[in-house]
């Protein structure tokens, strides 16, 4: 059972599953480091071409505080802000999240860990969810490949039932130094007590950009295409994060 076997096998479990992989969203890493404490703040940008979209000219934030406690688990809170068109910027969620390392490259030829979470929906922007994932990073010399599995269940004032579930894959090759270039898609699939056809999920596909800075800074940016009829039609991203 090698970890390309693992790797298809997390990619299928997700296959036939919304989650809200917004334009702040990223393909996550597994690796938990102890004691290394990461502040990280994030911009995206949606845009379609239907005016009456809530995803239309809709610009996002989240800054993250992230911090390692053992080679095994770190802690994470996200606040995040939206602003959606014709309303202001205004606090949106806050989330709690718990990040455990399970499998190490080094022992098991690839990296492998799972988060659980609750969100903080704020005022009436409510329900409050619980979420789940799975996060897999596969090392090949230059490349690296990576693919998460996330899932949320709403509680609370104004919940629904049933879990929601997406599927984000990324693909970089290093190309000089530190400086990654790829690829990566975000797919939602709605609901699984009531799933739709193709068309009324969220798939988009696009490229991404990423590597470090001085002072112990990184970057990511890209740009994902909806590939869908219910996907934003341009997606935007720029993170960036600094660790110590």
């Amino acid at each position: 059972f090698t970890y390309l076997s693992v790797f298809t096998f997390c990619l299928l479990i997700s296959g036939a599953q919304n989650v809200d992989a917004s334009t702040t969203g990223s393909v996550g890493s597994p690796n938990v480091t102890k004691n290394k404490t990461e502040v990280i703040v994030r911009f995206g940008f949606s845009e379609t071409g239907d005016n009456t979209s809530s995803q239309d000219n809709r610009f996002r934030t989240r800054i993250h505080i992230d911090h390692g406690f053992s080679d095994f688990y770190a802690a994470r809170l996200i606040a995040s802000q939206d602003k959606r068109k014709g309303d202001s910027y205004e606090h949106d969620s806050l989330t709690f999240e718990n990040r455990f390392y399970i499998f190490n490259a080094d022992q098991h030829g690839f990296d492998f860990g799972a988060r659980a979470s609750y969100k903080l929906k704020d005022g009436d922007k409510k329900a409050d969810s619980l979420g789940f994932g799975l996060y897999e990073l596969i090392p090949l010399g230059d490349y690296e490949l990576r693919a998460n599995q996330i899932f949320s269940y709403e509680v609370g004032e104004e919940s629904e039932d049933g879990i929601d579930a997406a599927l984000r894959f990324q693909a970089t090759k290093k190309v000089k130094g530190t400086l990654k270039v790829g690829l990566e898609s975000f797919h939602e699939f709605g609901n699984l007590s009531d799933l739709s056809g193709y068309s009324d999920q969220s798939h988009t596909f696009g490229p991404v950009v990423k590597g470090k800075l001085p002072y112990n800074l990184k970057f990511e940016t890209g740009y994902r295409a909806g590939i869908s009829k219910s996907a934003p039609d341009h997606n935007f991203k720029f993170f960036i994060s600094h660790s110590f």
